[in-house]
């Protein structure tokens, strides 16, 4: 991973082999970092798959859509907003 960059990767798992996923995975990876791990469950109503990744699609949408703003401090306002959301 380049310095000053962060990749966050998003995975569908289950504990079951073969079976459908029953949780999410949040990673953040940053150079000269431990990969920091999250699991976000998705079982028993705790918290929909399908909520979840239309919310997360929405992010991704909203962040498409902030990085065509020229104006840095609207853009640092989208910015923050979203990575609130992302929490």
């Amino acid at each position: 991973v380049p310095s000053g960059v962060t990749v966050c990767q998003l995975c569908l798992v289950s504990a079951t082999p073969g079976a459908l996923g029953d949780a999410l995975l949040l990673t953040r990876l940053e150079r000269g970092q431990e990969p920091l791990s999250v699991r976000i469950a998705t079982e028993r109503g705790q918290a929909p798959l399908s909520g979840i990744l239309r919310e997360f699609e929405r992010i991704q949408r909203e962040q498409r859509e902030a990085n065509a703003c020229t104006e840095r401090r609207e853009w640092w306002e989208r910015r923050s907003r979203l990575d609130l959301r992302m929490q």
